[in-house]
C-alpha cells in the first residue's frame, strides 16, 4: 500500500504509467519539483497498452474547439515541448519520436461541404490556421493521384498534422519524468483510501 502525503511517503500517486499517466507525471514534476510522485504500472512491458499499439496519428481537424486546442498543444509538444520538459537533447527526442508532418486530408461530398467549412472555422479560431479548404480542382492539382469525382471540398493541414512513433513518445516521457525524480513502480492499483474526501492511500493488488 502506498501512502499519500498524510504519511509523508508520497505526495502524488498516479495509477497507470501509459502515455497519459507518464504525461501527467512529467508535466506535474516539471511544474512542482517539490512533490514526491510515484507512478504505478501493472505491466512495464506495455504489451497490451493502447498507445504503443496505436497508429500514432495527430490532427487538428476536429469539430469542437477543445479537441483542436488539445491537439495544437500536442503538436507543439512533439515539436520541442517534450524535450524542454524532459530536459533532454532535442535531437535525441526528435529521433525517438520520428514526427512526420505528412498532413491529414478530409474530404466532403456536396451535401457535407458546409460541415467541413464550419469545422474549418472552429479549427482556425482555436489556433490551427494551417488548415486550408480546397475545392475539387485544387485537390486534383495538389494530389494528382486523387479522383475528385463527387468531392466538393477537402480540408488539408499543411503542417502539425501527421504521424509519430507512439512507443518513442511513451519512452521519452517516462525517461523525462524519471529524470525529474518520478518513481515508476510495477504494481496494480485496486482501491483508494480516503479520509473526509481526501485521498490518503492507494492500495495495490499485492497489498
Amino acid at each position: 500500500m502506498l501512502r499519500s502525503s498524510a504519511a509523508k511517503l508520497n505526495d502524488v500517486v498516479i495509477a497507470g504509467g501509459g502515455v497519459v499517466g507518464s504525461s501527467v507525471a512529467l508535466h506535474l514534476a516539471a511544474r512542482r519539483p517539490d512533490l514526491k510522485i510515484t507512478v504505478l504500472e501493472r505491466d512495464p512491458t506495455y504489451a497490451t497498452a493502447s498507445a504503443p499499439l496505436s497508429a500514432g496519428g495527430i490532427r487538428q481537424q476536429f469539430s469542437n474547439s477543445e479537441n483542436v486546442a488539445l491537439s495544437v498543444y500536442g503538436a507543439a509538444f512533439l515539436r520541442g515541448g517534450l524535450a524542454a520538459l524532459a530536459n533532454a537533447d532535442p535531437a535525441d527526442v526528435d529521433q525517438q519520436l520520428g514526427f512526420r508532418e505528412a498532413g491529414y486530408l478530409t474530404l466532403a461530398s456536396p451535401e457535407h461541404a458546409a460541415v467541413l467549412e464550419e469545422n474549418l472555422a472552429t479549427q482556425r479560431a482555436a489556433g490551427a490556421d494551417w488548415i486550408d479548404l480546397l475545392d475539387a480542382t485544387a485537390l486534383e492539382a495538389k494530389f494528382p493521384w486523387l479522383d475528385a469525382t463527387g468531392v466538393a471540398a477537402g480540408a488539408y493541414g499543411s503542417r502539425n498534422e501527421g504521424y509519430f512513433d507512439p512507443w518513442g513518445l511513451l519512452r521519452a516521457m517516462r525517461d523525462g519524468a524519471k529524470a525529474r525524480g518520478v518513481a515508476f513502480v510495477k504494481a496494480e492499483a485496486v482501491s483508494i483510501e480516503a479520509d473526509k474526501g481526501v485521498a490518503t492511500a492507494v492500495r495495490t493488488k499485492d497489498g
